[in-house]
């Protein structure tokens, strides 16, 4: 009886510490997606990788499907600063930053703040992470980004007031708006917005590329041509179009808008 009561109990632990191996967690994602319901490594898994290894700026570079390889285009860059205290600044795109802990669980599993990975490699330069739901992400390790070197909010930004003629050649960059001003009420609800240009190619008048834009909390991305003529600037893709004045086109930024809505672009 003893030895049949000592089995049933060791069955029991056995299949008790096997849930707790599986236990399942609902992974935090960032607004506006789903839950993501993910399976928590066991505590006997060991992580070959250090959060030491991950101290510095790191920037999302690619994107992959995890089921096919093949290569995702994204506009909601990923940005990661650990400080090598166990903490985390995060930011997604251009939108705010989040801070929070950083740290490496059992099974290489990274976690930066609401995000969580698992790390496929790391090194001094690369990290390629999965984030178990879609995609793989690598990322490079950056001196700085490219809105820390945008100007602080003590300094006055510069007005432009008469617009300039440009070559399409100015126009060729990845651009992303990292500004907008606009006269009170000048911006309809209804009205869509240019967040990030990514131009190739110029001949002639035109430059051609891909265009993002949002409407509402809606994002799109799409194929565009941009014809300069003087001093205007004409964007058009397969469904909406933009007629805008140039103020600036330099290289180091570019400044395109009206009198009561500009937008004030840094390449990235």
């Amino acid at each position: 009886m003893f030895t049949k009561l000592f089995l049933s109990t060791a069955v029991l632990i056995s299949v008790n510490i096997s849930v707790i191996a599986q236990q399942k967690v609902t992974k935090v994602v960032r607004k506006g997606e789903k839950p993501v319901i993910i399976t928590k490594p066991s505590a006997n898994d060991k992580s070959t990788f250090t959060i030491n290894q991950f101290t510095g700026r790191w920037q999302e570079i690619s994107r992959r499907d995890r089921q096919t390889n093949a290569p995702v285009n994204f506009t909601d860059t990923l940005f990661y600063h650990f400080t090598g205290t166990n903490d985390v600044f995060t930011r997604d795109g251009v939108t705010m930053s989040m801070r929070g802990k950083a740290s490496i669980e059992p099974g290489n599993e990274l976690v930066a703040a609401a995000d969580v990975f698992t790390i496929r490699s790391v090194n001094r330069q690369e990290a390629v992470l999965d984030d178990r739901d879609k995609y793989i992400h690598t990322l490079i390790k950056k001196k700085s980004f490219w809105y820390e070197t945008l100007p602080s909010n003590s300094v006055t930004p510069e007005k432009f007031t008469t617009p300039i003629n440009a070559k399409s050649s100015d126009l060729i960059g990845n651009w992303m708006v990292y500004r907008r001003d606009a006269a009170p009420g000048a911006i309809a609800s209804d009205e869509y917005l240019v967040k990030a240009m990514n131009i190739t190619r110029a001949e002639g008048d035109n430059a051609y590329g891909n265009l993002t834009f949002f409407h509402s909390d809606r994002t799109d991305s799409m194929s565009c041509t941009i014809t300069l003529s003087g001093q205007k600037l004409n964007i058009v893709t397969d469904k909406h179009s933009w007629q805008l004045n140039v103020y600036k086109a330099n290289g180091s930024e570019l400044v395109f808008g009206n009198p009561t809505l500009m937008y004030y672009c840094k390449p990235w």
